[in-house]
């Protein structure tokens, strides 16, 4: 794919729940995206924290990991022509949705759920055999799926290659990015 030479100014953030393909289209659209950057939020939580998003709810409750979220989000915001990736469960918080609006568009990434459970068996393989950690997932996407109700734009990943949906969304930043 050849690399777009514009990269917009506003930055593109995408949500979804686990298990879309968040992150690889991030990586993907910052490879094909001269000057853009990606940043993964919980990625960078677990780097700062030194554990996942999951294990802070978990161990020190919903109140300390949103706090951090929103923290990480406000740092976020300042940058410019960057993919940030977002959980659904983090735009509950309408501070943070409001934050991450005025950056740049939003695009919300979906797919069938046996879609997401295939792709959360392939990468995950016998821990997710666990019932408690099965159990644990599924909560975690319930969680996440509050962001379906917020009227973002979509993109139904469903048996679309990476490639693919980082087409989509370099076309809806492009167009949404008021370059």
């Amino acid at each position: 794919m050849p690399v777009i030479n514009r990269t917009p100014y506003r930055n593109l953030i995408l949500t979804g729940t686990m298990g879309v393909g968040k992150t690889g289209v991030g990586r993907a659209l910052a490879r094909q995206m001269e000057g853009a950057e990606f940043i993964d939020v919980e990625t960078e939580i677990q780097a700062r924290e030194g554990h996942t998003p999951e294990y802070i709810r978990e161990t020190f409750g919903a109140a300390r990991l949103r706090s951090i979220e929103s923290k990480l989000v406000q740092e976020i915001t300042l940058r410019r022509s960057t993919i940030i990736a977002v959980s659904g469960s983090s735009l509950a918080d309408q501070g943070n949705l409001e934050r991450l609006q005025d950056t740049g568009p939003i695009l919300c990434l979906t797919a069938a759920l046996g879609e997401i459970l295939r792709r959360l068996h392939v990468s995950q393989g016998g821990w997710f055999h666990q019932p408690d950690n099965r159990a644990g997932v599924l909560g975690r996407l319930k969680r996440e799926r509050q962001v379906l109700s917020l009227g973002l734009a979509q993109v139904d990943t469903t048996g679309l290659k990476i490639e693919e949906v980082a087409q989509k969304a370099i076309e809806f930043w492009m167009t949404n990015a008021d370059m």
